[in-house]
């Protein structure tokens, strides 16, 4: 969901974005509950797939965002060079109850979980996407 929301944010930027898990199976489609709400919200969740957090993902990336504290922590443990400047997505809200807070993992929950998490990224992502802007 997180991939989706930022590609339709980039607008025209050339940026090459990925998305990558710690318990994520390879190149599973998004489960029906995502690509619902991406439809609803008129985003497309073609040709997202997932795949697995690794070195060479890490050391291709110029920017680092973890949904939770566990997955920030554990990739400057297991990537301290690579993943030294990660940060939390939340770190970015504009939505005090969100801010600095993990990303709940909604997966066998009910839809209102899945559009929590599409109102947090939601709400970070364009955040992120100006402080990459004002760094470049």
């Amino acid at each position: 969901m997180a991939e989706a929301i930022c590609r339709a944010k980039l607008e025209s930027r050339p940026w090459e974005l990925s998305s990558a898990g710690f318990f994520s199976d390879h190149s599973l489609p998004p489960v029906p509950e995502v690509l619902a709400l991406l439809k609803l919200r008129g985003l497309s969740g073609e040709g997202l797939t997932s795949m697995r957090v690794s070195k060479e993902v890490v050391k291709r990336s110029t920017n680092i965002y973890a949904m939770t504290e566990m997955h920030l922590a554990t990739l400057k443990r297991q990537f301290p060079k690579e993943a030294a400047g990660a940060r939390l997505v939340t770190e970015f809200s504009t939505l005090s109850q969100y801010r600095d807070q993990d990303v709940p993992d909604p997966m066998g929950g009910s839809q209102a979980d899945f559009e929590e998490i599409y109102t947090i990224l939601g709400d970070a992502i364009p955040q992120i996407i100006e402080a990459i802007d004002r760094a470049v």
